[in-house]
């Protein structure tokens, strides 16, 4: 697949090359033409004003360098013209005066298409902006309107996730233990339905501490979940964002990040607490939110908080 895309991208880029190459060459001979029949015409009738095509495609279609090339053919196309069909020069000033007053014609009119391609350009930019920005916003409603508090139904769905993330190293390998997981199915259905699970305090000790979960659903799948708990029995104000898993189909779709803002603005009241690995992908999230180092835990862990 990577080389595939690697292939595309560089057919991509010859043909962008070969692109330009074929339009210099189309508007030099273009240029030529032109500038052949003003010769071939006599004095009669000038094709001067007709250069100015050439030069306004070079500099619309193949940028600054090109338009300079071109204002310098057109220049010196109209003044040897004028020198060898209509009048030559008296003095080596009127052919500079000559040359200089028709390159600031050429030089004019590629400057103007310039700057239209130029605000073009803007407003592309602009509007694929624009449409990032809605497309980014839709994305954020639906997986906002997808986060819902979890019911004992959703328990084999977190189960699931949270094998996942022990087999890829997230979690202590120990929870894909079949026992465990038996464990776990009873301790997590009470904890939906009762709201309180007995946790390990950080002081030392167990206790048992108000305890959440919520899930991420899309499609009618459960894709990611987290479990939010107090830190003491007391029930105080602070909550720890204790743990959060996203599928493994589902992450870079800014999932893990739309869970991270629901616990910050849901519990905006309170103090927020997580303990990660440092340079994980949790810290950086936390960190881009406002939360900052206190503490570091035996384990390895990071204790993030924000006031």
């Amino acid at each position: 697949m990577l080389r595939t895309r690697k292939l595309q991208l560089r057919l991509r880029r010859l043909l962008r090359n070969a692109s330009a190459r074929l339009m210099l060459a189309g508007l030099l001979t273009l240029e030529a033409l032109i500038f052949l029949i003003d010769i071939d015409t006599g004095a009669g009738i000038s094709f001067a004003p007709f250069l100015v095509a050439p030069t306004a495609l070079a500099a619309w279609f193949l940028g600054r360098r090109a338009a300079l090339l071109f204002v310098v053919l057109s220049s010196v196309a109209r003044v040897v013209d004028y020198t060898q069909v209509r009048a030559r020069h008296d003095h080596a000033y009127l052919l500079l005066y000559d040359l200089l007053q028709s390159a600031a014609l050429y030089g004019l009119v590629a400057l103007l298409v310039l700057y239209l391609r130029s605000q073009v350009d803007a407003l592309q930019r602009h509007a694929r902006k624009i449409r990032d920005t809605a497309r980014r916003e839709r994305h954020r409603r639906m997986l906002d309107s997808a986060i819902r508090r979890a019911v004992p139904e959703d328990v084999e769905a977190i189960i699931r996730l949270t094998t996942s993330g022990g087999e890829s190293g997230g979690f202590d390998k120990a929870l894909t233990d079949n026992v465990r997981q038996a464990a776990l199915t009873a301790t997590f259905t009470a904890g939906i339905v009762n709201g309180a699970a007995l946790r390990d305090l950080w002081v030392g000790g167990q206790s048992t501490v108000p305890i959440e979960f919520w899930v991420c659903e899309i499609d009618a799948r459960v894709v990611s979940y987290m479990m939010i708990m107090g830190l003491d029995a007391r029930k105080g104000m602070e909550r720890e964002l204790h743990a959060m898993v996203v599928e493994d189909s589902c992450r870079g779709r800014g999932v893990g990040s739309q869970m991270v803002d629901f616990f910050c603005a849901h519990y905006k009241h309170r103090r927020l607490i997580s303990a990660c690995r440092e340079g994980s992908t949790m810290m950086q999230m936390l960190n881009r939110r406002g939360f900052a180092l206190i503490a570091r835990s035996d384990q390895g862990y990071h204790i993030l908080a924000r006031d």
